[in-house]
């Protein structure tokens, strides 16, 4: 069988068309958790003692419910809850993959890149606590444009600024300037 030779331009698409590949085949686990349904509570409570604690740190009175966050709000009383889905597990599932996707990457520095994770974690923590200071401060009419719109553009940029950092500084994969020009 010949070899297909390819110039450097197509050299360079086949490997995007690779990692593109690769981090198709690494999101299947996410979709297998979603199927299966699992049970987050451990991952709930962890949030939600994080954003209380956080929330309490800045004045703001809140109460926990199980799952719910009650706070007084500048409308009455809210009760916020913090789902599976607030937890930011699809953030985590979404980094490793962008992780493992990267051909020529020892394992040692995928296993150095996991750092991001609580550094994910952590910004999903402060993006609850801040929505529930602007329901606090704001009212709840202002939660939607926060939640639905700012935050998950939010949190999905955190996810690729923490992955572009471990690609260009740890994986030393890329080199920023070049990562940039294209």
């Amino acid at each position: 069988m010949a070899r297909i030779r390819l110039n450097q331009e197509q050299g360079r698409l086949w490997v995007v068309v690779k990692f593109l590949l690769r981090l198709t085949a690494l999101s299947l686990p996410l979709y297998i958790v979603l199927w299966a349904n699992p049970s987050f509570d451990f991952i709930q409570y962890a949030v939600r003692d994080s954003v209380l604690s956080l929330t309490q740190a800045v004045g703001i009175d809140a109460e926990v419910d199980g799952f719910d966050l009650k706070l007084g709000t500048v409308d009455g009383a809210v009760t916020l809850n913090i789902a599976a889905d607030c937890t930011g597990w699809k953030s985590a599932v979404a980094y490793v993959a962008l992780l493992l996707a990267v051909p020529g990457i020892s394992n040692r520095k995928r296993l150095i890149g996991l750092a991001g994770i609580p550094i994910l974690y952590a910004v999903n923590v402060l993006r609850i606590a801040f929505l529930v200071w602007v329901v606090n401060v704001m009212g709840f009419g202002y939660f939607r444009i926060f939640h639905e719109y700012l935050w998950k553009l939010g949190l999905s940029l955190a996810v690729l600024l923490v992955w572009y950092v471990w690609l260009t500084k740890i994986a030393d994969r890329i080199k920023p300037e070049k990562f940039i020009s294209y």
